[in-house]
């Protein structure tokens, strides 16, 4: 039986040991946030003490307080888990200090002067769920085990813009949650991995923009059913266009574009009802649009411009209320332009030169859409009158028309377009005189109108803003205006113009390039 004396003693040392305890459980946060934040320092050392990190300072470093500093985001248990450096003006490779925080699953150091090479520090931050390295200048091949490395819970792998070279490494299809994978605008090589087909959570591809080996896109790739967007740009596909693409129904944003690929557009991409955005421009399309079963009214840019494609310019094109640029220049496409296409309310650049397109310009393009900005329409075979409407709202800058068959005189309302830049309708069979507004817009730089009919006397003065001036092969009269001493290019022969050559054109024009007055009526003297 305990005596009362070994009773108190027991009791006592349950009350130390209990107080002990809570100390250290008390303490415990403390030293965490400690060890946090002298590791945060040492990665601000390593990189050179930025003016961006100065509030990261030992001053500032207790009870925690390094969770409130600027791009530093922690858990309740004051353990460091996101780091946001973004543009900040970081330069040399990344720290070894960021492997010592454990707990880290959100790193962006994008958009900074980072160089070295990968970072396989990171590999000891097995929490890491996003890496974000973008736009830096970090280079070298990647790692062969970085998909071992990196662990199997990132979802965000963001290599993009920077130096690496050498191959994509397999095991890069390891990383199983991946649902972001950006590797586009470096050096890398070879051939694109079939094994990256494995990935079937990716929702974002980006492969743009490297000089792999000429081949195909993966079969594989018709795993990737869960993909919104595919960016494989500039990356030497060739063969033909990926049949399996047609089976994604989630596809929002398809970029094809620059490469050498061949055959027809399937019909079934048209099927698409999420696709958003279509670019396959520069490569060796043919065939017709076959658009039977069009769903994607959601299409907002169609960019089938120089490739072989041919036949007329589906109608449907004109119902796409959400589109905002169609490019199909450099083609062959033929019949007429759909009238619809003038009714798009949402259309802001129209690109159709080059192709074998015939009757009117649609009467009421111009009127529908507030952000029509661009119209090229040049070599095709389009007739009758420009139409009135073409600044209608007010925010075209860029309109050429050159090379067709435009009769009639010059819109007044387009010359009294404030906003446009370059206006090119040269070589047509336009009439009458230039409206004097034209030469009053304070913005313009081109105004091309060689080699029509165009008649009358030109003003005193042109606008300060111009830069090349092409009028020649009309039936113009009257002097030679004064130009603006930033004019490069001033192109007037085969008129009638009379009198003297302006003082300035002779003596004061230090950019000028080219000048040819010739076939005129002029007199006087030069030099």
């Amino acid at each position: 039986m305990e005596t009362p004396r070994r009773q108190r003693a027991y009791c006592l040392a349950i009350v130390i040991v209990a107080t002990i305890l809570c100390h250290r459980a008390a303490a415990q946060p403390a030293l965490v946030g400690e060890m946090e934040a002298a590791q945060l320092l040492k990665i601000k050392r390593a990189w050179g003490n930025p003016p961006a990190l100065g509030a990261w300072s030992a001053a500032a470093s207790a009870a925690g307080a390094h969770c409130c500093w600027p791009y530093v985001g922690c858990d309740s248990a004051r353990l460091v888990t996101s780091l946001a450096l973004v543009g900040i003006n970081l330069t040399g490779p990344v720290p070894d200090a960021v492997g010592g925080l454990s707990s880290l699953a959100h790193l962006d150091v994008s958009d900074n002067y980072i160089d070295g090479t990968f970072p396989t520090v990171l590999y000891r931050c097995r929490s890491l769920l996003y890496l974000n390295l973008s736009h830096n200048y970090i280079g070298g091949e990647l790692p062969d085990d970085i998909g071992h490395g990196l662990g199997p819970n990132l979802s965000t792998l963001d290599l993009g813009v920077n130096e690496f070279n050498g191959t994509i490494p397999v095991s890069v299809s390891m990383l199983q949650n991946l649902r972001y994978l950006v590797l586009d605008s470096n050096r890398l090589t070879g051939a694109i991995p079939a094994e990256l087909g494995e990935l079937t959570n990716l929702e974002t591809l980006w492969l743009a923009n490297n000089p792999f080996h000429a081949g195909e896109l993966p079969a594989s790739f018709k795993n990737l059913t869960n993909l919104t967007k595919l960016w494989a740009a500039n990356c030497s596909l060739t063969g033909d266009f990926p049949s399996y693409l047609v089976k994604m129904p989630e596809l929002e944003q398809l970029y094809l574009n620059n490469n050498s690929l061949t055959g027809t557009i399937p019909p079934g991409i048209w099927g698409l009802k999420k696709l958003q955005r279509f670019l396959v421009h520069m490569n060796n399309l043919t065939g017709d649009l076959v658009v039977d079963g069009f769903a994607a009214m959601s299409l907002q840019v169609i960019y089938l411009s120089d490739n072989n494609l041919a036949g007329r310019i589906p109608e449907v094109f004109g119902r796409l209320e959400n589109l905002t640029h169609l490019s199909l220049f450099q083609n062959n496409f033929t019949g007429e332009i759909p009238v619809s296409i003038g009714h798009l309310p949402s259309l802001n650049i129209l690109l159709l030169d080059i192709n074998r397109l015939n009757g009117t310009l649609p009467s009421e393009l111009g009127k529908h859409s507030s952000t029509l900005s661009v119209v090229m329409v040049d070599e095709n075979d389009l007739i009758g009158p420009i139409p009135e409407g073409m600044c209608a709202r007010g925010q075209l800058w860029f309109f050429s028309a050159s090379r067709n068959h435009f009769n009639g005189s010059i819109p007044a309302s387009l010359a009294k377009c404030d906003t446009l830049v370059d206006l090119n309708l040269g070589s047509n069979q336009l009439s009458g005189k230039v409206p004097k507004a034209l030469w009053t817009l304070g913005q313009i730089e081109w105004v091309i109108l060689d080699n029509n009919r165009l008649t009358g006397s030109l003003p005193v003065r042109m606008p300060s803003s111009l830069v090349r001036l092409y009028i020649g092969n009309n039936q113009f009269v009257g002097r030679i205006p004064m130009v603006a001493v930033a004019l490069l290019h001033f192109i007037a022969e085969n008129n009638t113009f009379s009198g003297e050559i302006p003082a300035n054109l002779a003596y004061g024009m230090p950019l000028l390039q080219r000048l040819n007055l010739a076939n005129n009526k002029l007199s006087g003297k030069i030099g």
